[in-house]
């Protein structure tokens, strides 16, 4: 069991705060993308397909999101994800390296040398990722490779930025105390 599906709950909750339209397996030419963010000037909701197709949908996608395990990305896959997100149009495509769960059976400084080892092989697997992307570039705009806790933590300094809701502690965050 990996954690991709809570990934996906996130990339479309961000979108959502963010304005976004956004839609969750999203068919294109080569197969299906995890989530796309879309420009709300042309809103999804117009759209009666279900599942959502772009080859034939009159919507502007902006972000693409395609969120794969490290042990889902080898070479020969890569290709395939990386035409998938192409064929969206979106100017941004995000490929995010998610973790996979298991259970933890070592002991818990054994666990610590674990994960550090995994976070070391995840980003020496981003930095091979990202050089391929570079040298391969097929379409315009730009495709990049975030590791999940990249993406949890642009996720958590966009919300600072951008506070979710105008809530009496959000607006006493922007404005101070109201005498």
């Amino acid at each position: 069991m990996t954690a991709l599906p809570a990934l996906h709950d996130l990339i479309a909750r961000l979108g959502a705060e963010l304005d976004f339209d956004v839609a969750r397996n999203v068919e294109v030419a080569r197969g299906a993308v995890d989530v796309v963010w879309f420009d709300n000037s042309l809103p999804i909701a117009a759209v009666t397909a279900e599942p959502l197709d772009l080859r034939d949908a009159p919507v502007l996608p902006v972000v693409a999101f395609v969120a794969l395990t490290a042990m889902e990305l080898e070479d020969p896959e890569l290709a395939a994800v990386t035409a998938r997100m192409e064929d969206t149009g979106a100017p941004l495509r995000i490929l995010v390296i998610g973790r996979g769960t298991r259970a933890g059976a070592l002991a818990p400084a054994l666990q610590s040398i674990d994960q550090l080892r995994k976070r070391d092989e995840e980003a020496a697997l981003r930095t091979h990722i990202a050089s391929l992307l570079r040298a391969d570039a097929q379409a315009p705009g730009r495709t990049i490779v975030m590791l999940q806790s990249e993406l949890v933590e642009w996720a958590r300094r966009l919300r600072e930025v951008r506070p979710r809701s105008y809530s009496a502690e959000s607006l006493f965050n922007r404005t101070g105390a109201i005498d």
